[in-house]
């Protein structure tokens, strides 16, 4: 088969295009078990792409256009894609400023896409027998059977359709088989294609439907996996703990699968986890801010004690905006107002209503149409916490009145910190008449290198709060982010010391407990908070944002946004963040001498790097891009069409003639190129003149190339008057021939 002058690949054919269908299947059904984990925007662009690639895999076009619409099908699935789901917002013209502008977002987005395209061809080019296709589906199947068995994941729908689609692909390649082996049989077979597809669809379905219908049994016997996990009592991969319930009684179970989220019990720490990226919750907000939830005040040595433990002074709120919640008075920090909407994006309940320090009120705000009592709600003043319920219970009670709120409005008053009068400030000055000595609890088994290192860090700060800043810029500069710590390392009991001494990497809860203990250990009240990050603002309200320095916005805050930080106390300027985590910065607010509030965040670094590392590009702008690209462009289409000229002069005749050159009539057409290029060389040919004619009397004026024409000759003869047919390899050498006359007569021209 020929398309263009270029033949296409002769194994085109039905099957092609059924098996692309059947691997497209299998495929989705990976992309199916990711939704919960990658972003929407990740999920969409590689199920785009699969489909895109796959699509064009199918049409019989030669390798050089297949590829070349591939890599353009990309390119546009990424640009509708990040622009559908506000991941980049278009600005200026599409080329080169948008295309210039959305490669600043591919990534991580692009090797996800490339990953998927790069998977695609090489299953689809190397799965060709039975064998093959037969290993691979084992090798999937044995990957969503243990998914499905050791992690909260259900994929017996994703096997399900791997099973169908398996089938039919086997099915399919028996068919191809059987039709390349008894063409005449299958001819005889392609006259009674529905009772050959109605007895395949019935044995299909009979063995899907088996498999999908067989009832859950209890194994009589524990499996050597589940019995050596819970050989310390029940805490293996089958155990599970009651987190919570739905309206109706039903209670939500949770794995013992270590995820990001927000934690419910931090009596131990330090556990490797997998970044969870389904929504928690959206917040409408004229500030960045961390979401706060609940702190912890008792270490252990392996983690903080629970709630009971430490116990509250509650004081019972209904939930309506009338009234503001008692809070703690620090005469020397003002504060700035702010109202943030919360809107939950997850059935989850959870113990405590979030917001940024510190809330002062909170509105559930319902539906129109819903008749549900305000939840109690109770107040932790000392400790800035909002918890949900009339009870630690709540979370246990199917009643109406306990019904997580889907949405709420908070009223916080956030601290504006006066940065240069607080550094100044001594520890007499701060801590002189503290009320807060139980915020510098440390256990009698805590270690004295962690003393004595957090007084060598901080020994040339001269007040609390710069030995604070020294103390953070060590951990943040020290210490290897990671999710996963090698806990191997680990020898210390304590998990402060074990984290600076021995493993020396890890996240949130080993920076920010460290933080903590270390700062007690100096004499300052510190207390441990867990929430979430900022989270993230959609493109256009973060392109608003660098245009105006607004901090305001939507922010989406999903279980990976889950954090936990350090609050330090400093006398009459209250509790203020500190950030020993690195790749994260505590959203603050200072408030300056003038009299002005200036925030703090990654927004100043961005700003710098933007103005200052690329400033000797500020002459490479859009109008020399495009320039520069265009005379590009119009390079390498020049160099294409010089070097496909061969395939270009034969394709105009395709075209004429309506049908694909036979191989003689393109050694004819190849011929008579020759004889005109030679007229141009100098060699001259009457119109009487046969073709042997002129050949002779050029053998005589050009002897060098006396050879090479008698081949010609011969070629072209048999091609225009012999009986047998002309073949490819004769074609093949009549272009070597008219190549080799070409280089000969060049160099001749060169010389004279």
């Amino acid at each position: 088969m020929k398309w263009g002058g270029q033949e296409i690949n002769k194994t085109y054919s039905w099957y092609r295009v059924i098996s692309i269908l059947w691997i497209v299947i299998i495929a989705l059904q990976w992309v199916n078990f990711t939704e919960s984990m990658w972003f929407m925007q990740t999920t969409t662009l590689v199920a785009v792409t699969l489909i895109s690639i796959a699509a064009i895999s199918a049409l019989p076009l030669p390798n050089v256009w297949s590829w070349t619409l591939k890599f353009l099908a990309v390119v546009i699935s990424w640009w509708i894609v990040l622009i559908a789901y506000e991941v980049y917002v278009p600005t200026g013209n599409f080329f080169p400023d948008q295309l210039i502008g959305m490669a600043a977002y591919l990534s991580p987005y692009i090797w996800f896409s490339l990953v998927t395209w790069g998977l695609f061809e090489l299953i689809w080019r190397l799965v060709r027998e039975r064998l093959h296709i037969l290993m691979l589906l084992g090798v999937i199947m044995i990957a969503f059977t243990i998914l499905d068995s050791f992690t909260p994941y259900k994929c017996w729908h994703n096997v399900a359709w791997t099973v169908f689609a398996g089938l039919g692909w086997l099915s399919s390649h028996h068919f191809r088989k059987y039709q390349l082996k008894y063409p005449l049989g299958w001819k005889s077979l392609r006259r009674q294609p529905i009772k050959v597809l109605l007895n395949v669809s019935v044995i299909v379905a009979c063995v899907i439907l088996i498999g999908i219908s067989v009832p859950s049994v209890t194994p009589l016997l524990t499996d050597p996996y589940t019995a050596w996990k819970n050989r310390g009592g029940g805490e293996g991969g089958s155990s599970a703990k009651v987190t919570a319930s739905n309206t109706e009684g039903i209670q939500y179970i949770a794995p013992e699968n270590v995820v990001s989220g927000y934690s419910r019990d931090d009596s131990t720490l330090g556990e490797g986890f997998e970044f969870l990226y389904s929504p928690v919750m959206s917040i409408q907000t004229p500030i960045r801010s961390y979401w706060r939830g609940e702190t912890r005040r008792i270490y252990t040595g392996a983690g903080w004690d629970s709630l009971e433990q430490e116990k509250r002074g509650y004081m019972l709120h209904s939930g309506a905006s009338t009234g503001e919640m008692v809070t703690e008075e620090f005469p020397k920090i003002k504060t700035q107002r702010v109202e943030q909407i919360v809107t939950m994006e997850t059935d989850r309940p959870y113990p405590v209503l979030f917001g940024a320090y510190t809330i002062r009120s909170v509105e559930i705000i319902k539906k129109e149409d819903e008749d549900i009592p305000a939840p109690q709600l109770r107040w932790a003043s000392r400790e800035a916490e909002l918890h949900f319920g009339d009870s630690d219970l709540a979370l246990l009670d199917s009643s109406e009145a306990n019904i997580y709120p889907k949405r709420y409005k908070v009223v916080s008053d956030v601290p504006l910190i006066p940065l240069e009068e607080v550094q100044k400030a001594s520890y007499e000055d701060l801590y002189s008449n503290t009320q807060n000595s139980d915020y510098l609890q440390i256990p009698n088994t805590f270690p004295q290198r962690v003393k004595d290192l957090a007084e060598e860090v901080t020994a040339s700060g001269a007040t609390p709060y710069k030995k604070m800043e020294l103390l953070q810029s060590y951990l943040r500069q020290n210490y290897e982010y990671t999710n996963k710590p090698d806990l191997s390392r680990k020898q210390s009991e304590d998990f402060v010391d074990g984290f600076l001494f021995e493993i020396k990497q890890g996240y949130c809860d080993y920076y920010s407990t460290a933080m903590v203990m270390m700062a007690r250990s100096l004499g300052i009240p510190a207390r441990w908070v867990k929430g979430y990050a900022p989270g993230t603002l959609p493109a256009s309200d973060f392109m608003q944002q660098r245009m105006t320095t607004s901090e305001s916005g939507s922010y989406r805050v999903n279980n990976a946004d889950s954090h936990s930080w350090a609050e330090l106390y400093f006398g009459e300027y209250g509790w203020i963040t500190f950030e020993a985590t690195p790749g994260f910065d505590a959203p603050l607010l200072y408030w300056d001498e003038d009299g002005s509030v200036v925030s703090s965040g990654a927004d100043q670094q961005l700003d710098e790097l933007e103005t200052g590392e690329f400033q000797e590009f500020a002459w490479l702008n859009s109008t020399v891009l495009r320039t520069i690209t265009i005379i590009s462009i119009i390079i390498v289409v020049l160099a294409a069409a010089y070097w496909l000229r061969s395939a270009i002069y034969f394709g105009i005749f395709r075209l004429r003639k309506g049908r694909s050159l036979t191989p003689g009539e393109k050694a004819v057409y190849e011929t008579m190129r020759v004889v005109h290029r030679l007229k141009r060389r100098g060699l001259s040919r009457n119109d009487s003149e046969t073709l042997r004619e002129s050949f002779n009397r050029w053998r005589i004026e050009k002897p060098e190339l006396s050879a090479m024409l008698d081949s010609l000759l011969a070629q072209f003869e048999r091609a225009s008057y012999s009986h047998y047919s002309f073949t490819t390899q004769q074609w093949r050498d009549v272009q070597t021939l008219s190549r080799q006359i070409f280089k000969v007569t060049r160099k001749r021209v060169e010389k004279k």
